[in-house]
């Protein structure tokens, strides 16, 4: 735009501008500036031209300018997309971990919960198999005084009789449970009356007493342990009877008596 203005304004005091020489014809001068008026035409047209040519450059550089800046929206965008769905995945990603924490956290529970449940019961295995059952029994006051030879001794008042392994009818103690147990019989005799008495398994004597003596009443007591599986009995009879055989109770203190108690199993 300024080389246009600049040529006009040269074109214009060209024109303005009178020959000075009188000698000059006036078709001299007329020839002169129509001369002048062409090359003036070309050197526009060239103006022109170049004005066309920086024109279209800057056309060109604002096209690419306008792409370059289309482009950097698209990048940016993208960018846009990119972390947008970077971030959804992060979510996700938080979201599964924190699932996983919390699906690991409660079967670990659960595993804790199952072991301790097993070691609870094995361990209830164990001390139900170490803890020695409560078995045992006490009963006195013979059903017979007078003895006779084999005869099973009837003790009819029971005073314990835990395990229930105790028969105040026939005499006779049933083992519940297989283990170790302690038997005893406490024996009270009159003066001057003898008593043979044993304990027996199952018609093997285990051990054996004699009381006598002569001039008063008096009492003596025997104890065995003996190895029982479930099922087998123990009981107390005269060994050797005969009519001075006798045994005597006396309620306060002195008690005919038979008794025993499961100590291991």
């Amino acid at each position: 735009m300024t080389g246009l203005l600049q040529l006009l304004l040269l074109v214009s005091m060209t024109v303005a501008s009178e020959p000075s020489c009188s000698a000059c014809s006036k078709y001299d001068y007329e020839e002169k500036v129509l001369e002048r008026m062409i090359r003036m035409e070309f050197a526009f047209e060239k103006v022109l031209k170049e004005n066309k040519a920086i024109s279209k450059t800057v056309e060109q550089d604002l096209t690419r300018i306008k792409e370059e800046n289309e482009r950097l929206h698209a990048t940016v965008d993208a960018f846009k997309d990119q972390q947008e769905q970077a971030e959804r995945r992060l979510v996700s990603l938080m979201e599964e971990v924190e699932r996983n924490q919390s699906s690991t956290l409660e079967k670990i529970v659960s595993n804790s919960n199952t072991l301790l449940e097993q070691t609870i019961a094995a361990f209830n295995d164990i001390k139900d198999q170490i803890a020695t059952p409560l078995v045992f029994f006490n009963a006195h006051f013979p059903q017979t005084t007078s003895l006779s030879t084999g005869e099973v001794i009837v003790y009819k008042t029971v005073e314990t009789n835990q395990g229930s392994g105790y028969s105040a009818t026939t005499g006779k103690f049933t083992a519940p449970e297989r283990g170790l147990y302690l038997f005893f019989m406490h024996t009270c005799t009159s003066s001057n009356y003898y008593s043979y008495l044993q304990i027996v398994k199952d018609g093997s004597v285990l051990i054996s007493s004699v009381q006598y003596e002569k001039d008063a009443s008096t009492c003596s007591s025997s104890q065995v342990f003996v190895l029982l599986d479930v099922g087998e009995t123990v009981w107390v009879q005269c060994s050797n009877g005969n009519w001075d055989m006798q045994l005597h109770e006396n309620h306060s203190y002195r008690w005919t008596s038979f008794g025993g108690a499961l100590i291991h199993n």
